[in-house]
């Protein structure tokens, strides 16, 4: 199958790779193209950003939590009706899981899917050394096709003059783009990384100006042809006919819980049907068979949180009349006694778990994750393993001794090795979880949520 596609990547992190190809993906939209974007690692914060530059919903890849197979699964599926496929990475192109094995860098996937590698290079403060940074990371792995290169931060017309003749006369690569540094477009930072794009109403504005910088600075035509020249892959995946079942699946989605994977998402509602539930809003559950509470940001609306009193004291109901219930990381913050935000202030949350969570001003766990489960649980089965990733600043604080359903394998979890906080039919994890790192998670919960 022809599937025209590239893949941005960064030769250290922070050299602008988000802006540019978010700038990328609008102006070829501009363009009138159908773009499918991606996101390589465990993210939610890019994807957001990528569904409002092209109004279509963003996949992530990730080669530690998922096969082969299941990539090119996940991105042929998406693609069978988009013209181009923009994939951004993650990090700096090589980086990895560990030190030595590629599994989970941006480079695997770029392998695994053929996919020709643009990089963004930071050219700020450096002229002919550029060439020695950029020839490292072409001949580091000769498998990784680099296609080109968009110097990006450059100084004054000599400075972009001497990085672009240095790229092309010494690193051999073809320069794609040279941007000059501008301190006018910034994404604004969290703790956890960028603020998710459905908050800030003003990115829409980000996009079309950044569009406009990469139509001027980049050869958008020779990016084109780039990902017209994309081998061609395999595409054998089968589309699963199943029956949908009566289950209605309530998933809080909104400014406090944002953090979601599609496929998730795509999965629960092949099988079921989904309600969607603002916290801020919704002043009670509507009728559902089980609650998805998924990561985001809940001790920045914490405040808010608390004054929807009626919707907490329905969700500790919920809760206590034994429904499967899942939480991940700010879900899990939620259901507990209380916040305790960075500046000390506590506010009540749900209640329904033993627990406190306190905002910590480094973060307090990064990085993939392994699990076994010991119990049954509403999305897994005593002695099921299973692959995840962690992220987050606050730390648990337990007011009961707690019990636990996941022993961690890797990783650091809630507390002394242990993870998933179980009482009654509610699961509380720190763990983000992708359908297809562990395939029995949507299957399960619809499962347990059909025995109500």
């Amino acid at each position: 199958m022809h599937i025209p596609r590239i893949v941005i990547g960064g030769t250290i992190t922070k050299t602008g790779k988000t802006l540019i190809s978010l700038g990328l993906m609008r102006a070829l939209v501009k363009r009138g193209l159908e773009i499918q974007p991606f996101k390589i690692g465990p993210d939610f914060i890019d994807p957001s950003f990528h569904y409002f530059a092209t109004g279509r919903f963003s996949r992530n890849l990730d080669s530690y939590m998922m096969s082969e197979k299941d990539i090119q699964s996940i991105f042929c599926k998406a693609t069978r009706d988009a013209d181009v496929a923009v994939i951004e990475g993650k990090t700096a192109l090589y980086d990895s899981h560990n030190a030595i094995d590629e599994k989970g860098s941006t480079a695997h996937v770029a392998k695994i899917l053929k996919a020709p590698v643009i990089l963004v290079a930071n050219a700020e403060r450096i002229s002919r050394s550029i060439a020695a940074q950029l020839l490292g990371y072409k001949i580091f792995d000769p498998d990784v096709l680099i296609a080109g290169v968009i110097l990006n931060k450059v100084g004054n017309e000599r400075h972009a003059k001497k990085v672009e003749i240095a790229t092309k006369n010494l690193a051999k690569i073809e320069v794609l783009g040279v941007i000059p540094r501008r301190n006018d477009i910034v994404l604004p930072y969290r703790h956890l990384g960028l603020v998710p794009a459905h908050e800030r109403e003003e990115f829409s504005k980000i996009f079309d100006l950044m569009a406009n910088i990469v139509e001027e600075f980049v050869d958008v035509d020779r990016i084109i042809e780039i990902a017209e020249e994309a081998e061609e892959i395999e595409c054998d995946f089968e589309e699963n006919i199943v029956e949908k079942s009566n289950v209605k699946i309530g998933i809080i989605k909104d400014k406090p819980f944002s953090f979601y994977y599609q496929d998730n998402v795509d999965a629960l509602s092949s099988l079921a049907e989904i309600v969607y539930i603002d916290s801020l809003k919704d002043r009670r559950l509507p009728k559902v068979d089980a609650l998805y509470i998924g990561g985001g940001f809940p001790e920045v609306f914490a405040k808010e949180l608390e004054s929807n009193r009626r919707l907490r004291e329905n969700i500790y109901e919920f809760c206590s009349s034994g429904n499967p219930v899942y939480a991940e990381c700010g879900g899990l913050m939620f259901l507990g006694e209380s916040i305790i935000d960075f500046n000390k202030e506590e506010y009540e949350m749900v209640g329904f778990l033993p627990i406190k969570t306190e905002m910590k001003r480094k973060f307090q766990a990064l990085g993939y994750t392994e699990y076994l489960s010991e119990k049954d649980t509403p999305i897994s089965r005593k002695g099921d393993r299973f692959v995840a990733h962690e992220f987050h600043y606050s730390k648990v604080h337990p007011l009961k001794k707690l019990e636990f359903a996941f022993k961690v394998l890797r990783g650091k979890g809630i507390m002394n090795g242990k993870d998933g906080i179980l009482k009654d039919n509610t699961l509380a994890t720190y763990a983000h979880i992708h359908v297809y790192s562990y395939k029995g998670f949507v299957k399960n919960f619809v499962k347990s949520a059909s025995k109500g």
